[in-house]
């Protein structure tokens, strides 16, 4: 082998175990990390919603802007907290309704199989052998609720790293001034920085407000077919909406699970079906597409792959972030030379995003 392929293997080698040890690395700093990220993408948005806010005739003029981030900020954490309190309301009786929908859906399972001349017996104590786990609804229920208590104080924690975040930017420009000094350096270093602060705001915000409409869709289905935890099933399809591709799916199959048990294998189901299925592909891939653009610009495949890779780093929370990340990395990577091919071989349509060379400090002086 050649000197040449002996340092092309050598540089290979040393990419895949420097991404084992990142990846390793964020999964033991899992508890750091996460709600750090939340409170930057937390900040973003914030920022995101006062910017859009500024629209409104004569909202900027009467509004300073720290007032508008203020009244941002006590919204949305009045939100969230409201939304931990009706996860503690709901979680209760949702649990305790599972073993009756349990026993409801194997009459159906039963019924089915009859005609087939095959005979099934799921309860719900079978359904527990099924699973391997011996299902105590008391401890179910304390451990829900308990998480619900602990996630009112990582909220807190979240919405404190937000805020410190958003000081900071104050103080960002002084201390890149003092990191590069040269002009056109710092130019490049302010264009990444805008670049990011643009897809990610953009993608985080506007996908917040898909996934509010997607939420308010469903509920309004759910109410129309009389299912049970009509708003507890709505909010959780929200909210797993921003896992790209499959989470909205998933979603979908508790409420319907549920609604088999209510109404049995009926036309009713089927239209429910039909209804979510429509719900889910017009919000979800005609509405949401045009409403972001080319925000993210990823190939499918490699938000799959981000999607599996992150999940396995920081479990939900990299579901969720998956997209966001690996956008952010792919942005990075295309400002190198080295590294700038395997970033347009990550995009969707080969178009790397381009970086407005801008400087705060000069935008001002002009």
């Amino acid at each position: 082998m050649t000197r040449d392929g002996y340092a092309k293997m050598t540089g290979i080698s040393t990419v895949i175990l420097a991404a084992i040890a990142v990846g390793w690395s964020l999964s033991a700093a899992q508890a750091i990390l996460v709600p750090i990220v939340w409170g930057a993408l937390l900040a973003f948005l914030m920022d995101g919603i006062s910017r859009e806010l500024e629209r409104l005739p004569n909202y900027s003029r009467i509004v300073p802007s720290w007032m508008r981030m203020t009244i941002t900020g006590i919204v949305l954490f009045l939100f969230l907290f409201l939304g931990l309190g009706f996860f503690a309301r709901n979680m209760e009786p949702v649990v305790r309704a599972i073993p009756d929908y349990v026993e409801a859906l194997s009459v159906i399972v039963s019924d089915q199989a009859s005609h087939f001349d095959y005979e099934i017996e799921l309860t719900w104590q079978s359904f527990n052998k099924l699973l391997d786990d011996n299902v105590d609804l008391q401890v179910a229920i304390r451990y829900a609720l308990n998480s619900v208590s602990y996630s009112a104080g990582y909220v807190a924690l979240v919405f404190l790293y937000a805020i410190l975040f958003l000081f900071e930017r104050h103080a960002i420009k002084g201390k890149i001034a003092a990191i590069v000094p040269d002009d056109q350096a710092r130019a490049r270093v302010w264009g990444t920085i805008d670049m990011l602060i643009s897809q990610i705001g953009t993608y985080f915000t506007m996908k917040t407000l898909v996934n509010v409409v997607l939420g308010v869709v469903c509920w309004v289905i759910f109410l129309l077919f009389g299912i049970e935890f009509a708003a507890f099933f709505a909010v959780l399809t929200a909210i797993f909406n921003y896992i790209p591709y499959v989470g909205s799916w998933i979603a979908m199959a508790l409420p319907l699970l549920f609604a088999i048990g209510q109404m049995g294998l009926s036309m009713n189901v089927l239209l429910l079906f039909a209804a979510l299925s429509a719900a889910q592909v017009a919000v979800g891939y005609f509405w949401e597409p045009r409403l972001m653009g080319r925000s993210m610009n990823m190939s499918p495949v490699v938000v799959m792959i981000s999607l599996a890779a992150w999940t396995a780093i920081w479990g939900a929370a990299g579901a969720i972030l998956s997209v966001i990340l690996t956008s952010a990395i792919v942005t990075i990577m295309a400002l190198f030379p080295g590294s700038k091919s395997l970033a347009i071989l990550l995009t969707n349509d080969g178009q790397l995003p381009q970086s407005p060379m801008t400087d705060p400090e000069n935008e001002n002086a002009s």
